[in-house]
């Protein structure tokens, strides 16, 4: 009998051990993600995550509720997370979600995803190969603020605003590159990058504040950064911003994969590429292509032109050809 009731008891502990825990009327945990539910909606929010994996899979629904935003700090100072994987579901990412999370490496910003919050990934200095999706509408201040790591970073264009220090301090950042569809970038919305060599500006935007981009600070002043150019069309606000501030400027069309600017992006663009990229390997090593083609050829944006760009446009132009209607600037450089 006793045998009996205690094989009861474990089977019962093992039931409950099986069942999401409710901390209160509106808080379950599973897997120790803490999840905010909303029985109205059908949907919830992770409020809170309290493990210590270094790889963190968020799935699109938890139970009979879709999971739609990551909550304000819910990440917050975690010293082991390395790999976070978000659900098709997320649309909002709040403020301070992912905020210190110093050894985090990459994320993934799925095309549901419509704001992130202020200092959301602030101090994140492993985050790398930041790659933003395309449907994204809202980038508050300090968003990225001090993601050293990052080399290049694409604005969406739906981002009609990029807001103060919203790409401060990204000191290993080689190339900015705004999508049509910018509007405005305020005052040191993106100061402070040492390495920065190229910042994409596109006819869409009509004001660019004093300090904006091609600065850093020395406290009390502000200097230029040492290789920056500016790259757009002229007459538009990019000129007057390089003109005002003393920043080379190169004319540019925004053909990007289209590096024999006939209005394509195809396989003879990339036999373009693989020529240039044979010359350049050569002993004289003399390269045909002026530094804008090298931005249009470049769409991986390592500041190399080879192979890997002939690939990536032949990649295009495959997909473009079976129905693909992402333009080019969305295909190469945006999720």
């Amino acid at each position: 009998m006793n045998k009996k009731i205690t094989a009861i008891f474990t089977a019962i502990g093992v039931l409950f051990c099986s069942v999401p825990v409710r901390a209160n009327a509106d808080l379950m945990t599973e897997n120790d993600v803490v999840y905010d539910v909303d029985d109205e909606s059908g949907t919830c929010s992770v409020t809170k995550y309290n493990g210590n994996a270094s790889k963190v899979e968020i799935p699109a629904a938890f139970g009979k509720y879709k999971v739609v935003s990551i909550d304000r700090e819910a990440f917050r100072d975690n010293p082991d997370i390395e790999y976070v994987t978000l659900p098709s579901t997320i649309s909002k990412i709040g403020e301070s979600a992912f905020s210190e999370c110093k050894k985090l490496k990459s994320i993934n910003f799925p095309s549901s995803l419509e704001s992130i919050g202020g200092y959301a990934f602030n101090t994140n200095h492993s985050l790398d190969g930041i790659k933003l999706n395309s449907g994204l509408k809202e980038i508050k201040r300090d968003t990225f603020q001090l993601c050293i790591s990052a080399k290049t970073i694409t604005i969406p264009p739906l981002v009609e605003t990029i807001c103060d220090h919203a790409l401060h301090g990204m000191h290993s950042l080689e190339t900015l590159r705004f999508c049509e569809g910018v509007k405005k970038i305020e005052k040191t919305a993106a100061l402070n990058s040492y390495k920065i060599s190229r910042i994409i500006i596109p006819p869409s935007v009509e004001e660019i504040q004093e300090y904006a981009v091609g600065y850093r600070y020395y406290s009390p002043d502000y200097n230029l950064c040492s290789d920056v150019e500016i790259y757009g069309k002229k007459g538009t606000e990019a000129e007057r911003y390089a003109k005002d501030n003393g920043i080379p400027f190169n004319e540019f069309d925004f053909g990007y994969g289209d590096v024999n600017s006939d209005g394509k992006v195809d396989s003879v663009d990339a036999s373009a590429v693989l020529t240039e990229y044979s010359r350049r390997s050569t002993k004289d090593g003399k390269s045909k292509f002026s530094k804008t083609d090298d931005v249009k050829a470049d769409v991986n944006d390592d500041l190399i032109v080879d192979a890997v760009d002939a690939s990536l446009i032949l990649s295009y132009y495959s997909h473009a050809s079976s129905g693909d209607m992402r333009t080019p600037e969305e295909y190469f450089f945006l999720a």
